[in-house]
């Protein structure tokens, strides 16, 4: 019974019925003569289904999130700096700002290096859109918050991508004589940051988080669409194409 209202309930709240939506408007659409507009209904729907679908989604999640394993103990150690990237804040909720969902596991991931090892920490992230407070500003309270010393804290609050994150990094670095890095992010942000990073005199070690790709296939839940994938679809898309633009503007 469990597994019935599991099921049912992921049904209900799923892209499922928009995907249904999309085939059966292509199918009279078809049948109305209207053909083309028919197909392109079609077409959209079982896009949507393949996108919304771990079983479909989860090889391209994996293999970008494969690029770049977690640095071992001993590189680490041998840093000068942690480097936290930023991924966006939310602004004006009941407490105020506060960091995104995708970035609790980044300072949480942050925090645990720093109690194995306490060593000085950028957190890289400005003001960004409509953003009133840097986004490295709201990170540093949490931080603070779980008792990472102030003073070992280094706020870069000029960035507004992943490219100026890396660059303005640098200068700080540069200022302080840091010569080796941990670059702590998500996963799949992972292979985007290192390449834009990388710099001769400089070393980086990193510590991907986050992970969200499953190697096998779990149960039925993985062939039923839902919005999370779907979300999380379009962030590994956003991936593959900003490394092609970097590849390009860079």
């Amino acid at each position: 019974m469990f597994y019935i209202i599991k099921v049912i309930s992921l049904l209900i709240f799923s892209p499922l019925l928009f995907v249904v939506g999309f085939l059966f408007f292509g199918k009279i659409l078809c049948r109305n003569g209207k053909k083309i507009i028919g197909r392109l209904a079609y077409i959209f729907g079982v896009i949507l289904f393949l996108l919304s679908c771990e079983f479909s989604t989860d090889f391209l999640t994996v293999a970008l999130e494969n690029n770049y394993k977690i640095s071992t103990e001993k590189e680490t150690d041998s840093s000068d700096v942690y480097i936290l990237l930023g991924g966006g804040i939310k602004s004006h909720t009941l407490v105020g700002n506060i960091p995104n969902n995708s970035v609790m596991v980044r300072l949480m991931t942050t925090a645990k290096l720093y109690y194995q090892n306490p060593k000085p920490i950028i957190i890289t992230g400005g003001m960004v859109l409509d953003k009133t407070v840097s986004e490295s500003s709201v990170y540093k309270k949490d931080l603070v918050a779980v008792g990472i010393p102030e003073e070992d804290i280094i706020l870069e609050e000029r960035s507004r991508n992943t490219k100026e994150n890396a660059i303005y990094t640098k200068e700080i670095m540069r200022e302080k004589n840091y010569t080796r890095g941990v670059i702590v992010t998500s996963a799949t942000h992972m292979t985007r940051s290192m390449k834009v990073f990388e710099e001769e005199g400089f070393e980086f070690y990193p510590v991907p988080c986050g992970f969200v790709g499953q190697t096998k296939i779990v149960g039925i839940q993985n062939f039923i669409p839902n919005y999370t994938t779907l979300k999380n679809t379009f962030a590994v898309l956003w991936e593959y194409f900003g490394m092609i633009y970097y590849k390009i503007r860079y």
